[in-house]
Order: structure tokens, then C-alpha cells, then sequence
């Protein structure tokens, strides 16, 4: 069957190739599913951005259409009013919105109920 070691040598070069090609082959096939997988991924989250981007923009024509209604109030709600009109417009920091309306509203909350007791 195998005449020289050249044989040899060429039946052992065969097998190198073909089994490099199934590594090849397994290793693209995961490259693949990988790049598949990162693509759900980047879909998914740029469908989440854009429904925030949507409540935003909600919430932001709702607080200017509520800041034109409530221009009779006090100082405070206008000052609340335009905190978040001019946070809303700087969607870089959401976190920081959700605190100063808290803060402001619980200022406010308190002023009322303070008001409330000394009325009495």
C-alpha cells in the first residue's frame, strides 16, 4: 500500500487538511451563530430605546401642555414644571430627573400640608 515515506507523508498532509477544514468549518458556524445572537441583541435594545425615546417625548408634550394650563399656580409647581421641561430636554440624565421631581414634589407636598396646619 504505501510504497515511500512519501506516501506517507501525503496521507498524513490529507488528514491535517481535512481535519483544519472541520475545525475551519465548526469555527465559522459559531462565528455565525454568535454575530446572530449579537444582532437580536442590538435589535431588542434599539427597540427599548426607541419606546423610552417615545415616553419621553410624551411625557415632554404633556408637561409643556400642563405648564401652559397651570400658569395661575404658585412659584413652585411653575418652577417643577420647568425643572422638568428643561430636564426632559437633556435625555442624558434620567436618573437625575426622576430624583429632582421627587425632591420637588415632596417640597411641595410639604409646603401644602404645612399650609393646611397653619390654616387651622
Amino acid at each position: 500500500m504505501f510504497e515511500t515515506s512519501r506516501d506517507i507523508l501525503n496521507l498524513v498532509l490529507a488528514l491535517c487538511i481535512a481535519g483544519f477544514t472541520v475545525f475551519i468549518c465548526w469555527m465559522i458556524y459559531y462565528v455565525i451563530a454568535t454575530f446572530k445572537s449579537v444582532y437580536k441583541v442590538i435589535k431588542e435594545v434599539g427597540g427599548a430605546i426607541q419606546q423610552v425615546n417615545n415616553l419621553v417625548n410624551f411625557i415632554k408634550d404633556k408637561v409643556e401642555a400642563g405648564s401652559e394650563i397651570v400658569t395661575g399656580f404658585s412659584n413652585k409647581v411653575n418652577d417643577l414644571f420647568a425643572t422638568i421641561k428643561d430636564k426632559l430636554n437633556n435625555t442624558g440624565s434620567y436618573l437625575m430627573i426622576i430624583g429632582e421631581i421627587l425632591k420637588r414634589m415632596f417640597d411641595f407636598m410639604q409646603d401644602r400640608k404645612d399650609k393646611k396646619t397653619t390654616k387651622k
